[in-house]
């Protein structure tokens, strides 16, 4: 048997190297194609270059690339699934890299998966504590977690890391937000918007803030300063603004003929002539326009309601003016007798009946006659307070 010479083992070794730049050629062409349907919407296309790209070079940067470029794929390809399994086996290929880690965690945010995202970013910022991408990441699954402290750290640490970037201020603006510390909330967005003037979420953020504080005039100004770029921000905020807005008493009148303006000692019979014969009734209706939509249910269950005798607390005075009331005066039952709401109008007809007494001589006060509603509006937002009551003699109160 003849033995290999020297020389041939040195020109076999030295091929070795040749072969694996050519399959890191054949690899880089895979990805150019792959990109280029990608770019074309060719997803099926470009997954198949993709995959051959990563079968000629498992572990180069154009496998890296392409692991990438095909989870993107599946994704505009609305098949989350399958782009979590590329990020998986990327990660596998590559567990140094933060990046897979980022953008996996950033499948599960979208999904609402916050145990399995703060698992990805945990581990991003353990492989990099100098990314501000992974650290924000984390910051918004705390948030969106309740866990306001540990957000507003995350945050503060991706504004040292990234002092010019606008997100990790929207970030903190967002944590003091939905806090309640709302001053702070401004400061962190005004100061994200000034770094970036384009920065539309933090001005739809901003706006945002400023309804909850009950400036509905602020955040109205940013949604006319959204709509001359980004009409739908604009919506949002309006929605927004028209959902957090509490419900009011707009107006109030009887549709029919109950004077309300009327003081104290007047004659029931003089409310309509049905009531001048003796224990006589008359079903009367006050209607009561509200400011945006109310929860049917809540408006329709009479015991939402209480109609009562002004106390004198609220402005107008006691009922009868606070003097003694004469035992002829007609009871008032504090639970109407009906509601029907029409939700087109956003109004409510509230029906409720007076009763003459057997000797035909009942008085009562109509302008200091009472109601009241503790319901709700369609978003579950409870009746603002200060426009929860309504008498002839206050109006709404």
């Amino acid at each position: 048997m003849s033995l290999i010479s020297a020389e041939v083992v040195n020109i076999l070794f030295n091929a070795i190297p040749h072969s694996q730049n050519q399959y890191d050629s054949l690899s880089n062409n895979a990805l150019t194609r792959g990109i280029d349907l990608y770019t074309n919407s060719d997803f099926a296309g470009a997954v198949k270059e993709f995959r051959r790209a990563i079968g000629l070079s498992p572990f180069s940067d154009n496998a890296a690339k392409a692991y990438d470029y095909m989870a993107r794929g599946y994704l505009m390809a609305d098949n989350a699934d399958a782009a979590i399994k590329t990020y998986e086996e990327a990660i596998r290929a590559y567990p140094a890299r933060d990046t897979f880690r980022i953008s996996l965690g950033d499948i599960y945010y979208k999904q609402g998966l916050l145990p399995e995202a703060e698992v990805q970013y945990a581990a991003a910022v353990k492989l990099n504590s100098e990314s501000p991408d992974s650290r924000y990441g984390l910051g918004q699954v705390y948030l969106n977690s309740g866990k306001y402290s540990e957000a507003e750290t995350e945050f503060k640490k991706v504004v040292s890391l990234s002092p010019r970037s606008s997100i990790g201020y929207y970030g903190l603006g967002q944590t003091y937000r939905q806090s309640g510390e709302f001053n702070d909330a401004i400061t962190q967005l005004e100061k994200a918007i000034s770094l970036d003037s384009s920065f539309d979420r933090g001005t739809l953020e901003l706006g945002y803030t400023y309804a909850d504080m009950g400036d509905t005039d602020s955040a109205n100004d940013l949604a006319d300063t959204l709509s001359a770029k980004w009409s739908s921000l604009a919506s949002n905020l309006t929605d927004y603004i028209y959902e957090i807005t509490t419900p009011q008493f707009l107006a109030v009148y009887s549709t029919n003929s109950f004077r309300d303006y009327l003081g104290p000692g007047t004659a029931v019979a003089s409310l309509d002539s049905t009531l001048e014969a003796p224990q006589s009734e008359k079903s009367f209706t006050m209607r009561f326009a509200f400011n945006k939509s109310m929860d049917t249910d809540s408006i329709q269950n009479p015991f939402n309601w209480w109609i009562s005798r002004a106390s004198g607390i609220s402005a107008g005075g006691a009922y009868n003016w606070g003097q003694t009331i004469p035992d002829t005066e007609a009871t008032i039952v504090a639970i109407p007798a009906a509601v029907l709401y029409d939700p087109d109008a956003f109004s409510a007809d509230v029906t409720f009946k007076v009763a003459q007494n057997a000797t035909k001589d009942a008085t009562i006060d109509p302008s200091h006659i009472m109601f009241r509603f503790n319901g709700k509006d369609a978003y579950g937002k409870a009746m603002d307070l200060t426009a929860d009551e309504y008498s002839g003699i206050t109006q709404i109160v």
